[in-house]
């Protein structure tokens, strides 16, 4: 009777098999001809969900007004799709040194008038279209037909490709901030033959991921399984966004949410003490300073003034202190911008010297002043009000909403302030002699015109290291900390990199 069974069953297993197969092709092929009604990108869907990976959650503060990542110039974007959707013909490593990205290498003339980058082989756009080198012209071409000097692309006279895998760059005078222009956002690669684009709520890419869906609220990334690189192990991610912090944390401890990116210190630490999350964090590029203005009727005019005031704050104390601090900072480039050099020795703590300093001034010398902070910041500020005081130094608190802190360190309207910048460039805030600072200072002025008559980036780069130690021996301000970057997410979220995770979110490396 059970050798009889057996026989049966197996009689009866190959229908069954075959039976089951004719339904996962009648629902494969169903499948497919709506992605097809519904274009390449539902297809693109279907063929990744059907190849499998993970599909993921990510809360995000800050949704971006449009995608267009050609005029659109929000951080939001830039963390959303650059390397995600889109990407550049170089980009920076680890160590922010430039790297190779869609090219495969490049080379210069030692004049720097002329750059020739040679592409990798099989580029394809999510649309499985051929990246080449006709496409990237035709791209670059669009970009600078509107104007982006401000992004590094300037004294460009042509951009022209010499066969299917390379494209000259010809200058009319050396630009050493060309590569990493070309490795931000003014150097994103668009696929310039798309029909009928829509590039606030559409992606043509060539990244790793591709947009599928734009809803309120939220943006849906799909695999792009014409990349031309290593696939993301993940399929989706659809990336959701919060108006309240708060709520977004209360998520991703209920498991709604497989990842999120935390602002506040206060918020990040809540998540760090929560079962089932890790923590990273990361540098991010804002900088926390004490501003001071150098403008003839202010104390901080004086070179001597500003520098005893940075001996009398005792900035590596502050950044060990405060939450939201990665590392301290004693100049104007952060540890993550080409140019940064370690300053932390140069106005080491020393109370006693910055009030021998003071003496040389007369006491009638200086006149009361106020530090001009916000209320987030009421007790930092507090902090230095009481280490300027030590020196002693006739100074008191002033807090102010966040909107006239702003507008009044924009326009001057201070003596000393405390302050966060997060600019790339804000650096050369101290070369313009803008209203800000006020600050001027000839020998700064010529380092930095040296800078920018590089013809070499590696050479850029350490005049740029110069430029920062002048501007921080001068005391043009003190600098106190690079503030964190955020990342918590779920114990089985591998992957996750947290540095510059609110510049760039690096999906791809997730799963």
């Amino acid at each position: 009777m059970t050798e009889h069974g057996n026989r049966h069953a197996r009689k009866i297993r190959p229908w069954i098999v075959f039976l089951v197969i004719v339904a996962v092709l009648g629902a494969a092929a169903g499948v497919g001809i709506t992605a097809l009604r519904g274009g390449n990108s539902g297809l693109n869907a279907v063929v990744g969900s059907l190849r499998g990976g993970r599909k993921l959650e990510v809360g995000l503060l800050d949704e971006p007004t449009s995608l267009d990542i050609r005029s659109n110039s929000e951080r939001s974007v830039q963390q959303a799709l650059m390397g995600n959707v889109y990407e550049t013909l170089v980009t920076f490593n680890d160590e922010q040194a430039i790297a190779s990205g869609l090219a495969a290498r490049w080379t210069q003339t030692t004049d720097g008038l002329r750059y020739t980058f040679f592409l990798r082989n099989g580029l394809t756009f999510s649309d499985g279209t051929p990246l080449d080198a006709s496409s990237v012209v035709g791209s670059l071409q669009q970009t600078l037909a509107g104007d982006r000097t401000n992004d590094g692309l300037s004294n460009i006279t042509a951009v022209e490709n010499n066969d299917a895998r390379s494209v000259t760059f010809t200058l009319s005078s050396p630009n050493p901030r060309l590569l990493p222009a070309l490795a931000s956002q003014a150097g994103a690669i668009v696929n310039p033959n798309a029909k009928d684009p829509d590039f606030a709520h559409h992606s043509y890419g060539s990244g790793p991921f591709m947009v599928n869906a734009v809803q309120p609220g939220s943006i849906e990334l799909t695999r792009n399984e014409h990349y031309w690189g290593d696939k993301p192990k993940t399929s989706q991610a659809t990336l959701r966004y919060y108006t309240d912090e708060q709520k977004m944390a209360d998520d991703l401890k209920a498991g709604k949410l497989n990842m999120a990116l935390p602002r506040s210190a206060h918020i990040a630490e809540q998540l760090a003490h929560t079962s089932g999350i890790t923590l990273q964090d990361g540098f991010s590029t804002r900088k926390t300073l004490l501003a001071l203005n150098s403008k003839s009727e202010s104390p901080f005019s004086d070179e001597q003034v500003r520098q005893f005031t940075r001996y009398a704050i005792d900035a590596r104390q502050i950044a060990n202190a405060e939450p939201a601090a990665k590392a301290q900072l004693s100049g104007p480039i952060s540890q993550m911008q080409p140019g940064y050099v370690d300053l932390d020795n140069l106005f080491q703590h020393d109370l006693g010297k910055a009030s021998s300093m003071r003496w040389y001034f007369a006491a009638d010398y200086f006149k009361p002043f106020t530090l001009l902070a916000d209320e987030t910041h009421r007790e930092l500020a507090q902090t230095l009000v009481d280490q300027i005081a030590a020196i002693p130094m006739p100074v008191s608190l002033e807090v102010v909403d966040s909107a006239t802190l702003n507008s009044r360190v924009q326009s001057g309207d201070y003596t000393c302030a405390l302050i966060e910048m997060d600019d790339p460039h804000d650096y050369t805030r101290f070369v313009d002699g803008s209203a800000m600072f006020g600050y001027v200072n000839g020998s700064v002025q010529q380092q930095y015109r040296k800078t920018l008559e590089q013809t070499d980036f590696k050479d850029y780069r350490e005049q740029l290291r110069q430029f920062d130690r002048m501007v921080s021996e001068d005391a043009a301000s003190a600098w106190l900390y690079t503030s964190k970057d955020y990342v918590a997410a779920q114990h089985d979220v591998q992957g996750v990199d947290a540095n510059l995770a609110s510049s760039r979110l690096a999906l791809a490396r997730l799963s």
